[in-house]
């Protein structure tokens, strides 16, 4: 009998499994919510307004010119001669063109000191020349920094631009005391400070050029073709290797050419360095309006596609 009433050991654990749920559980609509302030959020990558772009630019200015700095003068990396190529380069360009023009062409014809004239011409168009082809593939070329920072990318054209400044600085010394040096006997006038200001403003320009070239090759690659056949018209159209009065007979092409800012450039480098006079007063407004329009326009064209360079593949 004591067998049949003696009630079967259940396991602890079963009988606490079995034991019915508490019922103040808060059923799931009555899981907090938290609320996120996003008024403050971005956009990444987003493009801003034109004065907080220039803000975080100007922040950025340390990193900006330390960086073309470390880049400057690399031009003969990984050579023998190393940077002597910064000086040997203008050298041989000059020296190929002299030989062409001077010797083969007989252009020099009629032109006191033609070497003088050609080493300015060359090589301040070359100045020109760095600013759009550089400009081109920009963007793609930094595609890595793009797509790992967010950060003003017209910071890249600044940078550009600043390395340039540097590495001409030589090929200018050069232009000039060689043009100098061809016509010792009229000896060194006070004027040639006046290289100062245009070497300055020459950059402003190529600066402009470089916003221009990078968008536009940014979304259309093929420019950069484009672009070195601009570069061999103005070659043939920037009086380097000729004086405009080759065509008296011909006003409209003497008109064209005076039209051309970097004709006018190339004069006003020549007139401070050979001449020994300053340029004139319009020559200076003609030159310092291309320049700081080409640099404005130039930079807000850039600007505009700011949030789309990061898709450029």
């Amino acid at each position: 009998m004591s067998d049949i009433n003696q009630q079967p050991k259940v396991p602890e654990g079963w009988r606490a499994s079995q034991q019915p749920q508490s019922t103040n559980t808060p059923p799931d609509s009555a899981v907090d919510i938290v609320i996120v302030d996003d008024t403050q959020l971005q956009r990444l990558h987003a493009r801003e307004n034109i004065a907080n772009y220039l803000r975080r630019l100007w922040e950025r200015r340390h990193f900006i010119w330390a960086e073309a700095k470390s880049k400057s003068l690399s031009s003969g990396h990984g050579t023998y001669l190393g940077r002597a190529w910064v000086l040997f380069d203008p050298l041989f360009r000059i020296a190929v063109y002299a030989l062409v023009f001077g010797l083969i062409l007989k252009v020099s014809r009629g032109m006191d000191n033609f070497l003088g004239f050609l080493m300015i011409g060359v090589i301040f168009f070359g100045f020109f020349t760095d600013g759009i082809t550089t400009g081109g593939n920009l963007i793609q070329r930094s595609r890595n920094l793009i797509n790992s920072f967010n950060f003003p990318k017209v910071s890249l054209a600044v940078s550009l631009i600043l390395r340039q400044f540097l590495d001409h600085i030589v090929p200018a010394a050069v232009a000039i005391v060689g043009a100098i040096a061809f016509q010792w006997e009229k000896g060194v006038s006070f004027s040639v400070v006046g290289i100062l200001p245009i070497y300055f403003l020459t950059h402003l320009f190529a600066f402009g050029c470089i916003c221009f070239a990078a968008r536009a090759s940014a979304f259309f690659p093929d420019i950069t073709k484009i672009l070195s056949l601009v570069n061999r018209a103005l070659f043939f159209t920037s009086g380097i290797f000729f004086t405009i009065e080759r065509f008296e007979t011909h006003p409209l092409l003497t008109t064209l050419v005076e039209l051309n800012p970097i004709y006018q450039f190339l004069m006003a480098a020549r007139t401070c360095v050979m001449d020994g006079v300053l340029p004139s007063l319009s020559v200076w407004v003609y030159i310092s309006t291309w320049s700081l329009a080409v640099a404005v326009i130039g930079f807000v064209y850039f600007w505009h596609a700011e949030e789309r360079y990061v898709a450029v593949r």
